[in-house]
């Protein structure tokens, strides 16, 4: 498990450490560059510490109820220590507000303890050097283009000294039981005018006290009161922390680099936009009670859309630049000594056919909520639909972003086939009924195609991609999409198949052959969700629950899911958090307390599933 909480504003995200270290941070967005990158690089990586003179054994991290503001707190025999850190943001009227600064606030419960602030910023990924100014009690700290302000409820009378090569700034101060100081790191502007005094307690308590609102009327709108609503809460509100409110995109992860497979070359920088992970999460949201923010994506999409004459690339920075260069940072170290460090992404060329699907089926939902579809956003939807026939011919890279020989992969075949099914339905609820006919035909070929050339009745499975051997979870998701009933024969099948082959436990690897780059080791986590969905499929709730609370137990104490997890250590691997793992956990919470609702008690009744030795056509149930 990674041993951090996550704070946000909804514009970027920190990540603070159990030891009170701000470890992580890239402003003014998610994929600018970092100012603190320790968990990249522990010696020049940089962070912003606040944390006891005697900072071992490290804190316990808990989130307040409903929010997301962070608390740290340190038990010493000296006294009791409690750090608590956010991002303000709130809303004024109907206008959100996020300010540029992070509010972290230090509190002796008990007895009397020293506390140790360190400021030592490594701007640029640790490719610029900071210099800091002491100037009308405050610390200005700066390198290049990347600026912090720090002020402080006690005055600013530490030392610059020299550490790793560079500069950082140092204060150690006492506090007593029932004493409270606040800190404020200001980025991005100089909102504090220099000569200001020092912000007030009451002015950081007003603060702390309207993001706590924010949060908790945001999560108030929650549909789910099931026996899993605190991992189905948490994981919506660790969503909401990945959106990026300016423009309504949403980032898959916040961090770059951590690695899939310890001492492979599987680390990826996932700060960005990627259409399919957006669509899948709004959706998820969506079932959960949570409206603005698919509308916000999907005006997002359909922005994107015009500006680019609907020539979509799957992935962008989150404030719509397709500009995504990949670099390698050889100068840090790693995670874990995990190299090469990425930043940018090179999947921004690849071909996926399965985003059009993912976009429009987000659209679908949306419309079958109750959501307008203007004319506007039915060209988008037309366009897409009319162009899937042609692309679906064509190979892909596929959703695991495969950078050998493109195939024919059958998840993103079954997409196809969702885009035109989806884009049917939206036309028949709008009125726009010209184009249904060629879509029906384009639909039932794209269907009769993926079950002739998908269905391996040797393996007696569904495939990774068309005439081909190897195993893939992502065909785990044709009942959900309504391509095939989850107790037809073939699925019943594949579920056990990919049982033997794939699942160890609650771990679930995405396939079993080899790739581009080796064996894949580590079990990803959406996968394994998936893997929750077949089993509800068949009515075996029992199972199914069992699967899910093993999956939710693979969060860090505060609830945080990675990418992936090691299967024998159940070690977390990947990017973190994941929005993938965490829109999985609500679409799964939401799916079993629906079957249990509609089908009671006889989900231990179900039969295992049967591995027929051969699919026989007449056993077709579409």
């Amino acid at each position: 498990m990674y041993p951090y909480g996550l704070i946000g504003n909804c514009e970027t995200a920190a990540l603070v450490s159990t030891g009170g270290s701000i470890d992580w941070f890239c402003y003014p967005r998610f994929d600018s560059p970092s100012i603190f990158a320790a968990l990249l690089d522990r010696d020049r990586g940089g962070s912003f510490s606040l944390a006891p003179a005697n900072p071992m054994p490290p804190g316990e991290q808990a989130y307040l109820p409903d929010t997301n503001i962070l608390t740290t707190s340190f038990q010493r025999p000296e006294g009791t220590l409690v750090i608590t850190d956010f991002m303000p943001c709130f809303l004024e009227g109907d206008r959100f507000v996020a300010l540029r600064r992070i509010c972290r606030s230090v509190e002796v419960r008990q007895g009397a303890v020293e506390v140790d602030c360190v400021l030592d910023i490594a701007p640029d990924y640790a490719r610029g050097r900071g210099a800091y100014i002491e100037r009308d009690g405050l610390m200005l700290a700066s390198g290049g283009s990347q600026e912090v302000i720090l002020s402080s409820t006690l005055p600013l009378r530490g030392t610059i000294t020299e550490a790793g090569g560079r500069p950082r700034y140092a204060l150690r101060f006492r506090l007593e039981a029932g004493q409270r100081a606040w800190f404020t790191l200001g980025y991005g502007e100089r909102y504090f005018a220099l000569g200001r005094q020092f912000p007030s307690s009451s002015d950081a308590t007003g603060l702390l006290a309207r993001t706590a609102e924010y949060w908790t009327n945001w999560i108030a709108q929650c549909r789910y009161d099931g026996p899993l609503q605190d991992a189905v809460r948490r994981s919506a509100l660790v969503i909401k922390l990945l959106t990026y409110a300016p423009s309504g995109a949403l980032a898959a992860a916040p961090t770059t680099s951590l690695p899939e497979d310890p001492g492979g070359t599987r680390n990826w920088d996932y700060r960005y936009c990627w259409l399919r992970d957006a669509s899948y999460t709004v959706a998820a949201l969506f079932r959960a009670g949570f409206s603005q923010e698919a509308v916000d994506f999907i005006n997002w999409i359909r922005d994107r859309a015009y500006q680019h004459d609907f020539a979509m690339q799957i992935v962008y920075r989150v404030d719509g630049d397709p500009q995504l260069p990949e670099q390698y940072l050889d100068h840090l170290s790693g995670y874990g000594g995990a190299k090469p460090i990425r930043i940018g992404n090179r999947a921004a060329g690849q071909k996926q056919l399965d985003v059009f699907g993912a976009v429009i089926d987000c659209m679908a939902i949306y419309q079958a909520k109750g959501g307008f579809i203007s004319a506007k956003l039915w060209r988008v939807i037309e366009r897409f639909a009319d162009e899937i026939w042609a692309i679906s011919r064509e190979p892909d890279n596929g959703i695991w972003e495969f950078q050998g020989e493109r195939k024919h992969h059958t998840h993103s075949k079954l997409w196809c086939w969702v885009a035109l099914d989806r884009a049917i339905r939206l036309a028949r609820g709008t009125g726009y009924l010209d184009k249904v006919p060629e879509w029906e035909r384009h639909a039932q070929a794209l269907r009769e195609e993926i079950e002739t050339r998908a269905w391996n009745p040797r393996l007696g499975a569904f495939t990774q991609a068309y005439d081909d051997d190897c195993l893939d979870a992502a065909v785990l998701q044709m009942p959900v999409l309504g391509f095939l009933p989850a107790d037809d024969p073939r699925m019943r099948s594949t579920l056990e198949v990919l049982s033997e082959r794939l699942v160890n436990g609650a771990y679930v690897r995405r396939y079993d052959c080899r790739d581009d780059q080796g064996y894949l080791s580590a079990a990803f986590l959406l996968c394994s969700f998936w893997y929750v969905d077949g089993l509800i499929g068949l009515n075996r709730l029992e199972a199914a629950e069992s699967q899910l609370k093993s999956l939710i137990a693979l969060g860090n104490p505060v609830g945080l899911l990675a990418e992936g997890a090691d299967p024998i250590t159940g070690a977390a691997r990947g990017n973190f958090p994941q929005a993938y793992s965490h829109l999985a956990l609500i679409d799964s919470a939401i799916r079993l307390e629906r079957a249990r609702a509609s089908q009671g008690a006889r989900s231990e009744l179900a039969p295992e599933p049967t591995r027929p030795a051969e699919y026989a056509p007449d056993s077709k149930t579409t």
